[in-house]
């Protein structure tokens, strides 16, 4: 890899994107491909081939694409959610490779650090630039990956409580690549060798969002509905935490799972049955204190690099 000089006729902002125009071209490409399947998403691949959703009343999730082409309409709806949800990983694995493990493996951050500019500026660059461009890009798909939702709502790989989907709906696919571009950058500057920051970056970013999905249901108030053994739940329309029987004394107990056999019912002391979710109506207030979590542990995580980086000025 050729060796960049910082000066401050080019500025650093310019010689960090030249020295890495390959990987901006292929986000670039990767934004615009994915753009363009969205848009025919929610033009001519949902309007075009008639998509409705055809459900079944009180049955949650319970809808279906139909029309002449709602077997490729579902497909490729998938996989543009796949290609939004994969970027905090591909963030993740640059940040620990290419922006930083790299530099650091082969010395040439430490040789960039003489030429006239302070290691502090070289690292605020490296992490700036790549951030500007994730924010923008990622922004865009969020948006034209709503216009699609909100052409086919009825469908759920268009809910956002349906797995896989909430995280190509809302502002936390904008936090969370952040994210994954400063644990790459940390876990660079510890293991300082490209193969293991890369594995150990997209480790981590895994981790988050895990324990994220986990937690999710919790981050406001919850709703429940209850149904008697006869007539079954109210109808419902949410992100599904738990469920199960009560009792005579009001106690939540396992679901006995013989709903159908009075006499199990009666021995159970169970009366009805009751759900836990979170309502369709709960999306913004959950992704605005998502968002503010990422962000939180965004800004922790570049924290502990500057100071990575003051404590491990000669590498």
């Amino acid at each position: 890899m050729s060796t960049a000089t910082f000066s401050p006729s080019t500025g650093l902002t310019w010689t960090v994107l030249r020295l890495h125009r390959l990987a901006l071209g292929v986000w670039v490409a990767y934004v615009a491909l994915t753009g363009t399947l969205l848009l025919w998403l929610w033009g001519p691949g949902s309007s075009g081939w008639h998509i409705t959703g055809k459900c079944v009343a009180g049955v949650m999730n319970a809808c279906t694409a139909t029309g002449p082409g709602a077997l490729t309409y579902t497909n490729l709806l998938g996989l543009s959610t796949s290609l939004i949800t994969l970027v905090p990983a591909i963030a993740a694995a640059f940040a620990g490779g290419t922006l930083i493990g790299r530099e650091l493996e082969r010395g040439t951050a430490a040789l960039a650090w003489t030429q006239s500019v302070s290691p502090a500026r070289w690292l605020a660059a490296k992490l700036a630039a790549p951030a500007a461009f994730l924010v923008v890009g990622t922004g865009l798909l969020v948006a034209l990956r709503r216009l699609v939702a909100s052409g086919a709502s009825d469908l759920p790989d268009n809910q956002w409580f349906t797995d896989g989907v909430y995280g190509s709906l809302g502002p936390t696919a904008v936090a969370l690549p952040l994210l994954g571009l400063a644990l790459g950058a940390l876990v660079a500057f510890v293991a300082r060798r490209v193969i293991a920051s890369i594995c150990v970056s997209l480790a981590l970013t895994g981790i988050v969002v895990t324990a994220l999905g986990a937690l999710r249901g919790r981050f406001w108030t919850t709703s429940t509905v209850t149904g008697d053994v006869h007539q079954g739940y109210r109808g419902f329309t949410g992100l599904l935490l738990d469920e199960g029987a009560v009792t005579a004394s009001g106690a939540r107990v396992a679901d006995p799972l013989c709903r159908a056999d009075t006499s199990c019912l009666t021995r159970h002391d169970v009366t009805g049955f009751y759900r836990e979710f979170q309502p369709a109506s709960h999306f913004w207030p959950l992704q605005l204190v998502e968002t503010g979590i990422l962000l939180g542990l965004t800004a922790l995580a570049v924290t502990a690099v500057f100071a990575l980086l003051r404590r491990n000025r000669r590498i």
